[in-house]
This record gives structure tokens, C-alpha cells and sequence, in this order.
């Protein structure tokens, strides 16, 4: 039996027993009970989330430069280190040349800097 079932038989039985203030108690404490679900579930997604985030931190390779990269990923994308450190998101960093110097820039930070030949 759900926890809302349960407070429905409950209230069934109050509503009986024609005790106005006792079925209100139930109704707040039924609705209190449901906040705590929403509660419950918007913790468990922060919790799924942050643990994805700690994991894919393990995996995180810092360069010099500020780029990261994935120690798993074999085409080595580089990501921007300005947006993880600040969003935990993954960016990839746009690469283009500049006087044929090649360069890479965030496109939602605008990090911009020149790349090291590897």
C-alpha cells in the first residue's frame, strides 16, 4: 500500500467519524507527505548528477594549456578548463588558425589562446 492510499483510507474513516479538524490534520499532513516526495525526488536527481560529475572528473587530463581532455577518449577532444571549473560542463574548444598559427577558442567563454604543437 502507497503512502497516499493510506491517507485516503484514513480519511475515509475520518470523514465517518464527522470530525472536521481531525480530516483537515490529515489533508495538511498528506500534502506534507507529498512535498517530502518532490523533495526526495529533486535529491536523488542532484545526487545521480553529482555522482556523474565525480566520475566523470576522475577522468578529467589537465594541460597547460587551458584545456582539458578525457583520459578514456582516444581522439583526445580537448574541452575548455575555464567552463568545467566554472559550469561542469563539457566544452569542446574550436580550433581554427590565425596567421597560420593554430589557435583554439571556447565558444562560450571566448577562452582564446595559441596551440602547442604536441
Amino acid at each position: 500500500m502507497s503512502l497516499y492510499d493510506g491517507i485516503k483510507d484514513v480519511a475515509k474513516v475520518i470523514q465517518k467519524a464527522d470530525n472536521i479538524d481531525l480530516y483537515r490534520q490529515l489533508l495538511d499532513l498528506g500534502q506534507q507527505a507529498l512535498d517530502m516526495q518532490a523533495e526526495i525526488a529533486r535529491l536523488r536527481e542532484d545526487n545521480a548528477r553529482l555522482l556523474k560529475e565525480h566520475d566523470l572528473e576522475a577522468k578529467i587530463i589537465r594541460h597547460s594549456a587551458p584545456y582539458i581532455t578525457l583520459s578514456e577518449d582516444p581522439l583526445e577532444i580537448q574541452y575548455c578548463a575555464a567552463c568545467w571549473s566554472t559550469t561542469k560542463k563539457l566544452i569542446q574548444m574550436d580550433e581554427y588558425t590565425y596567421y597560420s598559427v593554430p589557435k583554439l577558442k571556447c565558444s562560450v567563454c571566448k577562452c582564446n589562446f595559441y596551440k602547442k604543437n604536441t
